[in-house]
């Protein structure tokens, strides 16, 4: 027994001191006292009213439905239910007796609108809820809504965690329907657990029964929802004349035998033997291995979650929806223009509500498949939802093209650790963002040199194009030392300006590498991949030099020509290419080399000249090396006598590529060999389409300054790639891949 003030508690029920309670209380209404039971189907039931006088105006004869359980329970004990009584604490110790009781129950919840309606008195059902708090149970409010939660009711009941029911059903009246199911919206929009608790019943074949079973079917449309059966007397009315139909259910637990079933499988059991605990229970996964026998009711809070594919969001009827999640998420906010909302979606309905959604294009032409934004409502989202749908996006992927996503760790939604889950992997990161392929890395190469390069500015000392660069020359290096080849990356010529008044010298006062520098295998890469047509299949390379277009030609499978006068030089280079079979080097003179057949791009890197020099086994510059003639006129035009040979054995529609750099004479004079082969592969017939800044280190540049600036030389630190184009211009968008979305 608990004492509370002039209160005691026996049995679980508050009585009075002194004297009998029909003397101390109008024993046909209920006690203003909170109290807490346990019934029969295991609800705690803790009524902050009983009692429901709305509900007894509106239905007079029977309450709701004819049938109220309710009213029924009270007529058996006296009590006047048409009298709403709001119930309160009497004091701190009959909060602390109802507490130590509610803790006595192993239940994860507890219950308010058993026997009464609480909306009658919202703003003592707060004040019960907030009071209760510590005993760490979640409270499941059950109301018809007769009278409206304001929003600050709301946001204080959406802060103690409650769930509410909305008590509907097909006996409401259209009125009472659009009421309820507005204020199921409310409650979900403000962030609270929102079921709508659905009185079914089994229908007849009447007029009256069809026009109910049309509202039952509607109302079990919004989910989540508790299929609760009316339990009705065979003397209804509506049962005598065939509009409702029952059933004996004799495992049914609370308020008779007789149920209207319009689904044999709804539970009728006890709460502690439910998974769906009235919606407190997010989860009923643990109880799926149960060896017991399980209940057929669905759990409520697995809510009812749909995908639907849209081929394009214009025209889908999505439109305004997308847009304005899209626009509220901000970081998707593209995803509301026009421009976007022509690619496909997958869209995220949750209980029939638009909920978000994934935009997606399924490119036919690149052949990749993007994932472009998307949005899941922030009160729906979880990752587990979220993995969900893109894994639904990419099941639209029926090519199964490389499946790319640009990810920022600053988007709830959009992380590099998420798709990482799902299998992704990261190919370049810029900044804070990840680019990311569902698929190999080989399959957006492509995309990763588009990136590393972008404009006609290429900066070869950022981390993505060292990265590369090792990784090739690691390659070459591995393949070299295997058939012998002293110093492998060195069987090469041109790039970094390592001549005797060259940067190394007067940076570290020794010479590396003989002098020599080397060609960027990205830059060859780049290029290759860049200026080869989609049908294309061969490259030549007058003045072929090195070793690192070769090797990367070849390594994709391209047949490579390079005519070279020195021998050495040709015979180191295909000892290392020699594992890759379609690459050769040919002793020959370039200016006069006629190559056999036609070729789909031309690349050269030829000497600048009086920077190096180009030496054979016997130590001295093969008879017609152009960098040893003794002056730049006949240097330049045997150049473009070998470039003329080029053109010729170019194909239509192709690439012509030059690396090429400028020197100066013995005055600090610039001979202009850039600006004159630009002069003279337009008097060839060919337009120059693209005039690109190879960046190099600026380190001992910066260092070479401190000599140079006194005679107000600035040093070089760039080369050219003159990118010239034989034929039509207008074709290059046939003849070339397209580089898909970056």
């Amino acid at each position: 027994m608990y004492h509370c003030g002039n209160y005691f508690i026996k049995n679980n029920q508050l009585q009075m001191f002194g004297e009998p309670l029909n003397k101390a209380i109008n024993n046909k209404q209920y006690l203003p006292v909170l109290t807490v039971n346990e019934n029969k189907k295991g609800v705690l039931d803790v009524d902050t009213v009983k009692g429901c006088s709305a509900g007894m105006k509106a239905y007079p004869d029977g309450g709701c439905y004819g049938e109220c359980y309710a009213l029924k329970t009270a007529n058996l004990y006296g009590k006047d239910f048409s009298v709403s009584i709001s119930r309160k604490f009497m004091g701190r110790e009959h909060l602390n007796t109802v507490t130590r009781i509610m803790n006595s129950y192993p239940v994860s919840w507890y219950r308010i609108g058993v026997f009464g309606d609480p909306c009658h008195d919202w703003q003592n059902t707060i004040t019960v809820c907030n009071a209760l708090r510590h005993t760490n149970k979640i409270p499941v409010i059950v109301t018809k809504h007769w009278y409206e939660l304001s929003n600050d009711q709301l946001v204080k009941l959406r802060n103690l965690k409650t769930v509410i029911h909305t008590s509907t059903s097909g006996l409401d009246t259209e009125i009472e329907i659009e009421n309820k199911v507005k204020q199921l919206n409310r409650i979900k929009e403000a962030g609270i657990k929102s079921v709508n608790r659905v009185v079914t019943c089994l229908y007849g074949k009447s007029q009256w029964a069809l026009e109910c079973k049309e509202k039952q079917d509607y109302l079990l449309s919004l989910h989540p929802i508790i299929d609760n059966p009316l339990r009705a007397r065979k003397s209804n009315k509506h049962v005598m004349n065939g509009d409702i139909l029952l059933v004996r259910k004799s495992g049914s637990i609370g308020g008779g035998k007789l149920v209207s079933l319009h689904k044999q499988g709804v539970y009728l059991g006890r709460c502690d033997e439910c998974p769906d605990q009235c919606g407190v229970c997010d989860d009923a996964v643990n109880y799926s291995n149960d060896k017991r026998k399980l209940p057929m009711q669905v759990a409520l809070f697995q809510d009812k979650i749909e995908f639907v594919y849209v081929q394009s969001v214009i025209g889908s009827g999505y439109e305004e929806d997308v847009k304005k999640l899209a626009l509220e998420d901000g970081i998707a906010h593209r995803a509301a223009r026009k421009n976007m909302q022509i690619h496909s979606a997958i869209i995220l309905k949750i209980n029939g509500a638009f909920s978000g959604f994934m935009t997606f294009q399924n490119n036919e032409e690149v052949k990749e498949f993007c994932l472009l934004q998307s949005v899941i409502k922030p009160e729906y989202y979880t990752d587990d939802l979220y993995k969900k749908m893109v894994l639904e996006v990419i099941s639209q992927n029926k090519n199964n093209f490389p499946a790319v996503m640009t990810t920022d760790p600053k988007s709830k939604f959009e992380t590099p650790k998420l798709f990482g889950s799902l299998g992704f992997k990261t190919y370049l990161k810029m900044g804070e963002f990840h680019y990311m392929v569902h698929g190999e890395l080989a399959d957006v190469r492509m995309k990763l040199l588009a990136h590393i390069t972008m404009t006609n500015v290429w900066n070869t000392i950022k981390a993505d194009w060292l990265r590369l660069k090792k990784e090739w020359n690691e390659k070459i290096n591995e393949s070299g030392t295997l058939k012998g080849v002293i110093n492998p990356t060195y069987a090469s010529r041109d790039g970094c300006w390592q001549g005797l008044n060259g940067m190394a010298n007067v940076v570290t006062g020794h010479s590396h590498n003989g002098n020599a520098s080397v060609l960027d295998p990205v830059a060859c890469e780049v290029v290759l991949r860049f200026f080869m047509p989609k049908e294309g299949k061969s490259v030549y390379n007058p003045f072929g030099g090195g070793v690192q277009f070769g090797f990367v030609a070849a390594s994709y499978g391209y047949d490579y020509i390079a005519s070279e006068i020195r021998q050495n030089q040709c015979d180191a280079n295909n000892l290392i290419c020699e594992h890759l079979d379609s690459a050769k080097w040919i002793k020959s003179d370039s200016s006069t080399y006629e190559p056999d057949g036609m070729f789909d791009l031309v690349f050269t890197c030829p000497p600048y000249y009086k920077v190096e020099k180009y030496l054979d086994y016997d130590g001295n510059p093969p008879e017609g090396e152009i960098n040893s003639f003794s002056t730049y006129d006949k240097f330049r035009d045997t150049l473009f006598a070998g470039y003329i040979k080029a053109i010729d054995h170019l194909n239509n529609n192709c690439f012509f590529v030059a690396m090429t750099g400028d020197s100066r004479d013995k005055n600090g004079a610039y001979y202009c060999s850039e600006a004159e082969t630009i002069m003279f592969l337009k008097e060839q017939g060919l337009s120059i389409y693209n005039m690109i800044i190879y960046l190099e280190c600026e380190f001992t540049r910066l260092a070479h300054a401190k000599t140079t600036l006194n005679t107000r030389k600035f040093p070089k630190r760039e080369q050219k790639i003159i990118v010239a184009y034989k034929g039509d211009l207008s074709k290059i968008k046939d003849h070339y891949c397209k580089v898909g979305r970056l």
